[in-house]
């Protein structure tokens, strides 16, 4: 075991996540580890090999931003595009590169968001968002960019943006695990309610998500682990697929914000054994480091909203990704 493995193990035997599945991924070896419990309430109930998490904002990366590098490929878009071009309603000046980079400073109100009907929660987040100071001054995190580029993909591709996830990338390239309609019974519960008992199981966490069914790019998707080595290695360019977007991902490991502020397409960047890391988490406990020239990387899935959101899981995964990189930046 790593210090990497004990520091996540650790994780559950201080009860900060009932389980966890985690990879670490080096350029001869993956090495995966499944510990710990799937539930704990209303029943414990032990974490299996191959179950399925909620990936939670991990769908931005692996799905919507997958997309957007296909379209860009096929010449259809480019990062500089104005949003506003293929969203009817939407009027800001908000770029493709400013919403997957979160600096297009979009802001804005909506009253009792979580209980609009779709199609209404769809139009008030493209009519209520203005653009603010802040646009490419600061790198603010809204899941309402990725929700836009995924609105105008749809625009691009005739199809809702969950479609266009199953049928260009999750197909495709094979990842048989992931799905936006899971089997509950292969999936790693999320949140318990205490009055019903009752846990949340194959159902998509996150509200808006939730809301929006497949129009939403944001969340949603659930996938094992297995699923995400497999992502990665296309990443890494040790497999192959047509339908995966080579070219476009191997300029992704690079700052693509106008002021250097340390964001690439879709992912979050950060710095070890010299070079720099695509990185992404999800609200549920979901976590990705990957260095494609190095082809080294972690993935870890855990369940850290069961049965209840535990706020200590974010200074400890913090911990668990800076001595990650530190060890991927000492000598062997």
């Amino acid at each position: 075991m790593t210090e990497t493995d004990d520091a996540i193990t650790q994780l559950i035997t201080d009860h900060i996540v009932p389980g966890a599945s985690w990879a670490v991924l080096a350029p001869d070896s993956v090495a995966t580890h499944v510990a710990g419990m799937a539930q704990v309430l209303p029943t414990a109930e032990p974490l299996r090999p191959n179950m399925a998490y909620d990936l939670a904002s991990l769908t931005k990366v692996l799905g919507t931003t997958t997309v957007f590098l296909q379209a860009v490929e096929e010449k259809r878009v480019t990062p500089d595009a104005a949003l506003a071009d293929f969203i009817p309603g939407f009027h800001q000046p908000t770029t493709f590169r400013q919403a997957l980079t979160h600096t297009s400073g979009l802001e804005g109100y909506i009253p009792h968001r979580d209980s609009l009907p779709a199609k209404a929660l769809k139009a008030a987040l493209i009519e209520a968002m203005q653009v603010t100071g802040e646009c490419d001054r600061q790198v603010v995190y809204r899941d309402v960019n990725l929700l836009l580029v995924g609105w105008a993909l749809e625009t691009i591709y005739g199809a809702p943006i969950q479609d266009l996830i199953e049928t260009r990338v999750l197909t495709p390239l094979g990842l048989s695990g992931a799905s936006f309609h899971p089997d509950p019974a292969q999936c790693v519960p999320t949140s318990y309610d205490d009055t019903t008992q009752r846990v949340r199981r194959g159902l998509v966490h996150d509200p808006k998500s939730a809301i929006l069914g497949a129009h939403s790019g944001a969340a949603g998707l659930f996938a094992t682990l297995g699923d995400l080595v497999r992502f990665s290695e296309f990443v890494f360019g040790t497999r192959q697929a047509a339908a995966f977007p080579a070219l476009a991902y191997r300029d992704l490991v690079r700052d693509q914000t106008k002021n250097g502020l340390g964001r690439t397409l879709g992912w979050d960047l950060r710095q070890g054994a010299g070079a720099l890391w695509l990185y992404h988490t999800g609200y549920t406990g979901t976590f990705w480091l990957l260095q494609p020239q190095l082809q080294r990387g972690l993935i870890v899935l855990t369940n850290r909203v069961h049965p209840r959101v535990n706020l200590d899981f974010l200074a400890r995964r913090d911990e668990i990704v800076a001595g990650f990189l530190a060890s991927a930046s000492s000598p062997a």
